[in-house]
């Protein structure tokens, strides 16, 4: 699964959580985001050790 087919499902799933859940799920969303724009594309199959701080 990529960032983009995670962020896809978790902005579907935002209609169905809970007041509680929502800043979660948002956070999540941005994370994603964010390492898509870092090129990040794939994180669970990332050596992070290689990346440039």
């Amino acid at each position: 699964m990529t960032n983009k087919d995670a962020i896809k499902v978790l902005t579907e799933l935002l209609t169905y959580c809970s007041a509680t859940s929502l800043d979660a799920v948002n956070y999540t969303i941005a994370v994603l985001e964010k390492l898509e724009e870092q090129g990040v594309s794939e994180p669970l199959n990332t050596d992070f050790s290689k990346l440039n701080k």
